[in-house]
């Protein structure tokens, strides 16, 4: 029976089905009259090789998921009959013009993150494995939804199965025929991307642990993602809280600087070997903080000393594209953001290393202090656990043990 045969069937002598309203995972979703009672519902065809899971889907219960209320069977598909939602996906939202802040866009994912928790947890587990904007309704009054669950995959361990997803959100595993919660949290991750559509830049220029939040959902290699959705969500919270909000205006700072490390590649192999030790370089620069015009003159004269010594270690940041050049180089403009009084510069600094540099343990360290010295005591610990979290994988190069003891004694300090 074709999906187009469907249309005037009664199912169970009860569910008129009307039209087909939707088709993706394995199968298509129909509207149906209920005969009895004169009520729409939807009704959601899979072949019946999927019979099993189907029934196991009418055991699943959540605020988030449309109630199935029957099951059918006819020919050589299973029908599920589900509440019919009135609203209209997140894609038919953005294809009709609507723009969603980024404070929506981290709601809405925290919903979804908890049915994706919800559905992780069951016995066995759920891989959702459809994850899409397409597959997310909004109703008029706020409500949300996850529907299609045609491409959920119970997590049996004796056998893999084939679950391609939507390719752009499907993870890569997928095609593999295997998926794990990681599959899960790399479509969250395609889908937040999705939701911010032209404003991706801006939102993450404006909030840069959303941009962090969203780099690593979309790993590709699953090990680097974060390995389920509660973690998800606690960054998801972390980055709604806006405890170091990044302002858009300091963002294109960021922009600036961003593509002055891309300039690297142009100078990468030019006279390499003409240039001058970094360490000579970074005297000359530095010297400025040891002079009077320095030590004696006002805050407004060292803000502007400092000024002039952001936009040459910028320039060195193109000269010296060598790993650890880089490292030093944007711990000293974070600690230059510090001393210009500029916490937010700061901030972005050692973010970027962090996030281009995620194994490098001292500046891990060093951005620990300084939280702790501008009375971040919570993002300090905050951070500590991503610190503790990238150590536990083993590729961690660790930092420096004076700064390991003055970060732990300047947490215990504020935290006593």
């Amino acid at each position: 029976m074709s999906g187009i045969d469907l249309i005037g069937i009664i199912l169970k002598g009860r569910y008129c089905i009307i039209e087909q309203i939707g088709q993706g995972g394995e199968g298509s979703l129909y509207l149906a009259r209920d005969m009895d009672l004169g009520t729409l519902w939807a009704v959601k065809e899979l072949p019946m090789e999927r019979k099993k899971e189907a029934k196991l889907m009418r055991l699943l219960e959540h605020p988030v998921l449309p109630k199935m209320t029957d099951y059918a069977e006819q020919g050589e598909f299973c029908y599920l009959v589900m509440e019919y939602i009135r609203g209209k996906s997140l894609r038919q939202w953005l294809d009709e013009g609507r723009i969603f802040s980024l404070e929506e866009i981290m709601k809405i994912s925290l919903e979804i993150t908890e049915v994706m928790i919800y559905f992780h947890t069951q016995k066995p587990a759920v891989y959702y494995g459809d994850l899409k904007p397409e597959n997310v309704m909004l109703t008029e009054n706020g409500r949300l939804y996850l529907v299609d669950l045609g491409s959920a995959v119970f997590g049996y361990r004796e056998k893999q199965r084939i679950c391609l997803g939507t390719p752009g959100y499907a993870a890569p595993e997928q095609r593999e025929g295997r998926m794990t919660a990681a599959s899960d949290v790399y479509a969250l991750g395609k889908t937040m991307a999705a939701l911010c559509g032209k404003n991706k830049t801006r939102y993450i220029l404006g909030n840069f642990r959303f941009g962090f939040l969203l780099r690593k959902c979309c790993r590709r290699d699953e090990k680097l993602r974060y390995p389920d959705m509660r973690t998800v969500q606690n960054e998801i919270q972390t980055a709604l809280g806006k405890d170091i909000h990044i302002s858009v205006r300091k963002g294109l700072f960021l922009l600036m600087m961003m593509l002055s490390v891309i300039l690297i590649g142009i100078f990468r192999f030019s006279k390499q070997s003409e240039r001058p030790l970094l360490e000579k370089r970074l005297t000359e620069v530095t010297r400025k903080y040891y002079t009077d015009a320095f030590l004696n003159n006002s805050f407004m004269d060292r803000k502007k000393i400092c000024s002039e010594t952001e936009i040459e270690l910028q320039l060195l940041l193109k000269d010296y594209p060598e790993t650890e050049s880089q490292r030093k180089l944007l711990l000293m403009l974070a600690l230059n953001g510090e001393i210009q009084g500029e916490e937010e510069h700061a901030a972005i600094y050692y973010e970027q290393l962090i996030l281009y540099d995620e194994d490098y343990g001292e500046a891990y360290g060093q951005y620990g202090l300084f939280l702790c010295r501008n009375g971040l005591q919570e993002e300090s610990i905050r951070l500590w656990e991503r610190y503790r979290s990238q150590w536990r994988k083993g590729t961690m190069e660790p930092m420096e043990i004076e700064t390991l003891k003055k970060w732990e004694e300047r947490r215990n300090e504020k935290s006593s």
